[in-house]
């Protein structure tokens, strides 16, 4: 995803039983995990690392490395390990020569921790970028689930805003979909075109949501 600062770099190894002792994890979560290899926390991203200010919700990034033996995600792993991190984190998920993104957008409330969304790539050969230039956490952040999502902020846009739009958009494309197949099946040219119009003005629609 980014090449980050040397000051982040961590490179702390998990050993699998600390890390289950830590996350309380179940049976259920520890035969998930039989599909991992291992466990690095490779970067944290921090005020007290590189000069960039927090803010409530994103105070440090925490960039975890799986190695994974095949390509099942582990995904009730994933889910208990990322709901016990109380800062916003990015997954690197890795199988052979591919990598795949997977992090959730957290929010934070009087020290309560609420996961709104959860958003991974598919998987695909890594694309390095430069570091955001910012001089706050907020963007880092924010540049990472555009990269995983593949959809932009809007300016002053909160997290549940963001969340709540590309809901939307996905729905609007399922139902673009669903009409160009109606369309497509259609016989009649009166009932073709009145879908075709109906189409256009959903992606007109969409076209807003996306912009």
């Amino acid at each position: 995803m980014f090449n980050y600062p040397e000051k982040t770099s961590v490179n702390l190894k998990f050993k699998m039983l600390d890390l289950f002792k830590t996350i309380k994890a179940d049976r259920t979560v520890k035969k998930d995990a039989e599909n991992i290899i291992s466990v690095t926390l490779t970067n944290i991203i921090s005020p007290s690392r590189i000069n960039l200010s927090a803010d409530k919700n994103v105070k440090e990034i925490y960039i975890i490395k799986i190695n994974l033996k095949t390509s099942r995600i582990p995904e009730i792993f994933l889910k208990a390990f990322n709901n016990q991190i109380f800062f916003q984190t990015v997954f690197k998920l890795c199988y052979n020569d591919e990598v795949k993104y997977f992090s959730s957008i957290k929010s934070f409330n009087e020290e309560k921790m609420k996961v709104l969304k959860t958003y991974e790539t598919a998987w695909k050969a890594e694309n390095k970028f430069e570091f955001p230039i910012t001089t706050k956490l907020a963007p880092v952040f924010k540049s990472a689930i555009e990269y995983i999502t593949n959809q932009k902020f809007k300016q002053d846009e909160t997290y549940e805003e963001y969340v709540e739009r590309l809901i939307n958009i996905k729905k609007l494309n399922a139902e673009i979909e669903r009409l160009t197949k109606l369309m497509n099946a259609e016989k009649q040219p009166n009932l073709k075109m009145d879908l075709n119009d109906k189409i256009k003005e959903i992606k007109i629609e969409l076209q807003k949501m996306e912009d």
